[in-house]
């Protein structure tokens, strides 16, 4: 599996879309050319925003505070990256961003299959069979329960 990659973090404010001469801040994944894009939450003053840096500017309290809450993200997104990478895992932006929010957990539940089971056999087996797969959902659970 390919594991060498290009990678870069980008924080960007979308003027384009600014209320209140606030605009709302975002973090840019980049893996090989393809991009994810995650909200960060958080607005800025336009005018407090360096373009080039991609940083409050000042040293302001507010600046500073929101400087470190994109540092902290920075770190934490590059950990999710060198994560996937010992992992010897697919390295894109989605993956990246799935960890980073916590969507890429890939462990399920005994019941979770089941369900998943009977759910997909549903119009695939007759009624009998079908029926069967529930008996024994049933029995698992109260297995477990004890």
């Amino acid at each position: 599996m390919k594991t060498s990659s290009t990678f870069s973090i980008l924080f960007w404010a979308d003027f384009a879309r600014a209320k209140d001469k606030r605009a709302s801040l975002y973090a840019r994944i980049t893996v090989n050319g393809k991009r994810a894009t995650i909200s960060l939450k958080r607005k800025v003053i336009i005018s407090d925003w360096d373009v080039h840096r991609n940083r409050a500017r000042g040293n302001s309290q507010k600046s500073r505070v929101l400087n470190s809450y994109l540092d902290e993200t920075y770190t934490f997104l590059f950990e999710c990256y060198r994560e996937l990478k010992a992992e010897r895992k697919l390295i894109t932006a989605q993956a990246v961003k799935a960890r980073y929010l916590g969507d890429d957990d890939d462990s399920y539940s005994i019941m979770d299959i089941i369900n998943y089971h009977n759910e997909d056999m549903e119009g695939k087996l007759k009624w009998g069979t079908q029926k069967n797969y529930f008996t024994t959902q049933r029995y698992i659970f109260k297995f477990l329960k004890k």
